[in-house]
């Protein structure tokens, strides 16, 4: 009771106001998921009754997804079934030469359609293949978007890739942009992940409309205290001009890092909260693939050097399902029931 009272007495009107807030049960929660998420409308892709993948373009029109085959990348239109009850959609781009998988979790107002030709670009770029997810409530996914949704769209889709695609865990690096960085930096802080990539991360939910100085017991989105969790290599990417992120977010971030896991941070001069990857383009890929390649090297920039590698298991308790809709073949056979889409 103490620690509370020291926490009320410490903090501000606005503070206090959500504090008490808080104390209605699952007001908070409702009022985030409200005001939290932005799915775009129209979603950036459709799948058709005859299970067919289009890409939506600017002007509305349709356009089939790529064949990306010429360059040596299948892509796969996958469907899964998270353990809240949500049917989420998932791009997954394969190469045969690829030794990691990009576990990608997108940023707001967008989803998997309007981010196709970036992943294809990552996947081009960095020689790796892409897992994209969509969220619950995005795309055409189904279900509502919320803070709880966001774990759950993760898990399954990382069920889908070390389950189905039989992808070792420590293959899959997880790459987190903007409030992509909440199911990330979740997921790695319970499971065994290869690395961790966070881009224009949050340190949480509340300190984005306010600042503050600690996480609170009714904070949501709570990277900053998760993220000391997290066993695997974690790069931190922040724009110093992010008006929507703040740059001192990814400042946060990367002082609560294990430091025998933090890689130096690329903090981009000037950089704002959705150009780093157009204004900085070249130095994107290199960053990343620099980052990739300490992975498997004894030459890396952690914050203090580490005289042992952290090991841990977990096994994957929900039960999820996936179902292929659009793709060039099979890596795998899956333990799940699933029914192909036309070509």
């Amino acid at each position: 009771m103490s620690g509370v009272l020291n926490a009320v007495s410490g903090c501000d009107g606005f503070i206090c106001c959500i504090g008490c807030l808080s104390l209605v049960p699952g007001l908070v929660r409702r009022i985030v998921n409200q005001v939290a998420f932005f799915p775009p409308r129209p979603p950036g892709y459709h799948v058709t009754e005859e299970k067919q993948v289009f890409l939506v373009e600017a002007d509305y029109g349709l356009t089939p997804l790529p064949d990306l085959t010429s360059e040596g990348i299948a892509v796969d239109t996958v469907r899964m079934w998270s353990r809240r009850g949500s049917v989420i959609l998932g791009f997954h781009f394969r190469r045969a030469d690829s030794t990691k998988t990009l576990l990608f979790s997108h940023g707001n107002s967008t989803d998997i359609g309007i981010m196709f030709h970036h992943l294809r670009d990552l996947c081009t770029n960095l020689q790796v293949d892409v897992f994209a997810y969509e969220y619950s409530g995005y795309g055409e996914s189904t279900g509502v978007p919320s803070e709880a949704d966001l774990y759950s769209d993760v898990e399954a889709a990382y069920h889908y890739l070390t389950h189905d695609c039989s992808v070792p865990d420590d293959q899959i690096i997880c790459y987190g942009q903007s409030i992509g960085s909440v199911p990330s930096i979740d997921l790695a802080s319970r499971t065994s992940v290869g690395g961790l990539i966070l881009h224009s991360a949050m340190k949480s939910g509340l300190s984005v409309i306010h600042e503050v100085k600690t996480t609170y017991w009714f904070d949501v989105f709570q990277n900053a205290a998760r993220i000391k969790r997290v066993n695997a290599p974690v790069f931190i990417i922040h724009g110093t001009h992010d008006q929507e992120i703040p740059f001192e977010h990814g400042v946060t971030l990367y002082e609560a890092c294990p430091p025998e896991v933090a890689y130096d941070p690329w903090w981009v001069k000037e950089a704002g909260h959705n150009d780093i990857e157009i204004n900085h383009r070249m130095l994107y890929f290199e960053n990343l693939a620099r980052f990739l390649k300490a992975l498997d090297t004894q030459d890396r920039h952690w914050k203090r050097n580490c005289d042992h590698e952290h090991e841990h298991e977990h096994e994957q308790g929900s039960e999820h399902g996936w179902q292929p809709l659009l793709g060039a073949g099979n890596l795998h056979t899956p333990k799940y029931s699933y029914e192909p889409m036309k070509q």
